[in-house]
């Protein structure tokens, strides 16, 4: 779902919604997806159970990850689901979860030629791709990686790597089977190296302006809900 907003009542949303609270969202399969209209994704089911357990059912916007991440940054009332919480962000928000866990490997396209076998090796590969404004570029361009090939898509991204187009890819392990099913790649055309980038709680990261008691007691929410849905959270599954 692609969503055309001028930039002036892009950054009115979440005021409007006063005093309520707007949920802002990413296209990330297997956690957030839009399908002829619909939103869903694990994520997006467990949101909605903890807006049940909350008694509150605002609606989820999806928008670029990078647009969204700006608008909560600086708008009050905002809540931002899945985020990485990397040390890079921890000062912009307010967090909530994690609601689940993500492993981050090094991906790479079938023969390739530069094989990877650990992450210092990341930095000497010509064409490292990463999505623009995730966390894995945020961290890559903090440690001086010099070599990164932007994309706007996950989808953008991995096409480019199934291509031979770039060396490697750094991607979540569900994120990446999800996607290029979807996309129709055989997953054989692609090689998990077996070398970790990080791994990484996802969370909600909330306007810094949200009240402390109404992020307490999202995260309350969150705890139970994930008490009973501890098989979905862990990274492997």
């Amino acid at each position: 779902m692609r969503w055309i907003v001028l930039p002036w009542l892009l950054f009115s949303l979440c005021v409007s919604a006063q005093p309520g609270l707007t949920l802002l969202s990413h296209d990330l399969p297997p956690y957030t997806e839009s399908r002829d209209g619909h939103l869903g994704g694990l994520a997006v089911r467990f949101v909605q159970e903890v807006q049940q357990e909350l008694g509150v059912s605002y609606p989820i916007r999806l928008y670029p990850l990078k647009r969204a991440l700006a608008l909560t940054r600086v708008e009050p009332n905002c809540a931002l689901f899945v985020v990485q919480r990397i040390p890079e962000r921890e000062p912009y928000f307010k967090w909530v979860g994690p609601l689940f866990v993500n492993r981050v490997l090094i991906y790479q396209a079938q023969g390739s030629g530069n094989k990877l076998t650990e992450l210092s090796q990341l930095r000497h590969l010509p064409r490292v791709g990463v999505v623009l404004g995730n966390a894995d570029d945020v961290r890559l361009t903090h440690e001086g990686y010099t070599n990164l090939v932007r994309y706007k898509t996950v989808e953008e991204a991995i096409e480019r790597l199934v291509l031979g187009k770039i060396d490697a890819l750094p991607m979540g392990e569900m994120v990446l089977d999800a996607t290029i099913d979807k996309m129709g790649f055989s997953r054989r055309s692609v090689v998990n190296s077996g070398v970790l980038l990080h791994e990484s709680g996802l969370y909600i990261a909330f306007s810094k302006g949200t009240p402390d008691a109404e992020v307490a007691r999202w995260q309350g929410a969150v705890d139970k809900v994930g008490a009973k849905q501890e098989w979905a959270r862990r990274p492997t599954q």
